[in-house]
């Protein structure tokens, strides 16, 4: 038990360093005016007039920009190994449409499945429990704010541009929304974001009981028999 968990720490280190190079990657290009699959050239032709780099400066430039990428690489290749010796990733994330392997390494070394005893604690720590959802000016956030930017931006992002099986979560709460007193003449993007924290709150309840069962943990009920009457099949229809 001990080694996992300092494999655990390990992981979560590699990958708050590999979106460390990322952000410092992205902000680097976008002042430089460069992108990682461009053609390394340092500000497009049609922009040089207003930039005065000597070659110097330029060569220097690139040289950082071409380092992140390869920490970046470096780490992810660490972080896809990892992932390779966890159970939960290689039985069950690796066959959920729209999580990949960087989100999955976010998901396992950011939630403790062992502290996870139910669903709503999970929800909780993601920022999705009503009424602790809210940040309020001077007060200490009561979720991991940087894990519900990943889990609602990146995830639910991807899950609904891969047409994932989770889509149908989503499409049934908009829908609803749409015609819900209370919600209906709210805008469509309050909406839209309503139902993606939906749709994330549904992969979490399938993934609380796949996660505890794989770890031998018990599982609240009533969450094991709507796993095993839907969860299964939704996961099942993963490629």
């Amino acid at each position: 038990m001990q080694n996992e968990r300092e494999n655990k720490a390990a992981l979560k280190i590699k990958v708050g360093a590999y979106y460390d190079y990322q952000k410092m990657r992205v902000s680097l290009g976008n002042r430089l005016k460069m992108k990682k699959n461009g053609d390394g050239q340092i500000i497009p032709e049609d922009q040089q007039d207003g930039w005065v780099l000597s070659d110097r400066d330029r060569k220097l430039f690139t040289r950082l920009y071409e380092t992140t990428i390869s920490q970046e690489g470096l780490l992810e290749k660490a972080i896809r190994e990892d992932l390779r010796e966890l159970a939960i990733w290689t039985d069950y994330l690796s066959e959920i449409k729209g999580v990949g392997p960087m989100m999955a390494a976010v998901i396992v070394s950011e939630y403790d499945i062992e502290i996870a005893a139910t669903v709503s604690k999970m929800w909780a720590f993601t920022g999705l429990a009503p009424g602790r959802d809210r940040l309020k000016k001077g007060e200490k956030a009561h979720f991991n704010k940087w894990l519900r930017t990943k889990m609602i931006g990146v995830l639910g992002s991807s899950f609904l541009r891969s047409n994932s099986p989770y889509r149908e979560y989503y499409d049934e709460m908009k829908t609803r929304l749409e015609n819900e007193e209370g919600w209906k003449d709210e805008t469509k993007l309050h909406q839209h974001r309503a139902a993606v924290r939906y749709m994330i709150k549904m992969f979490l309840k399938d993934l609380y009981v796949a996660w505890r069962t794989i770890e031998g943990l018990p599982v609240r009920e009533p969450y094991q028999k709507e796993y095993l009457g839907h969860g299964q099949a939704v996961r099942g229809t993963h490629g």
